[in-house]
């Protein structure tokens, strides 16, 4: 069992954030806002540690281009607030779609930033496994949320702080 310590480490980890993220999809079929600005602090992390520990941190300036539309959509938010003129709509769209074009790329470099130990696992399978069980975990986190009327009463959410998901009436609450 202690040999696997980074093996349940990193599964830990990353299935607690798939659950979560899967489950408010499942039943609010949207990630709340706060998992996406949990994007534009790893990729503000990453930008400033790679400018201001430039001797340690060894990064290729593509690299950190990847992570500028992340930064760019808060920022962007920041000047503009809610887009109303055509050219802001525009704008915001354009950062958007950047921010999810490489979102892949980003949350790649950051799970070998924030979990090295996955690629020093012994052998693919143990690999392989992480990825089977995180992805199980995601699916179940998902089809819970998604039929959350069976798990969950909507005042459960109420009490959570959480708004109701669609499927509550408010004379359920």
């Amino acid at each position: 069992m202690q040999k696997l310590g980074g093996f349940y480490a990193i599964t830990f980890g990353a299935s607690l954030w798939a659950w979560d993220s899967a489950f408010e999809i499942g039943t609010h079929r949207t990630i709340f806002y706060y998992h996406r600005q949990e994007l534009f602090v790893l990729a503000l992390v990453v930008l400033l540690s790679a400018l201001l520990l430039p001797r340690r941190v060894h990064t290729h300036p593509w690299v950190l281009v990847l992570f500028l539309p992340p930064i760019g959509l808060l920022l962007l938010r920041l000047v503009v607030g809610h887009p109303h003129s055509a050219f802001e709509q525009t704008a915001a769209r354009v950062v958007n779609v950047a921010t999810i074009a490489v979102a892949p790329f980003v949350v790649a470099i950051i799970v070998r930033l924030l979990a090295p130990n996955y690629f020093t696992l012994p052998g693919r399978r143990l690999k392989v496994t992480v990825v089977v069980i995180v992805a199980i975990v995601a699916l179940t986190g998902f089809l819970v949320g998604h039929f959350n009327s069976r798990f969950l009463a909507c005042q459960d959410f109420i009490v959570a702080g959480d708004d109701p998901p669609p499927n509550c009436h408010k004379d359920e609450w």
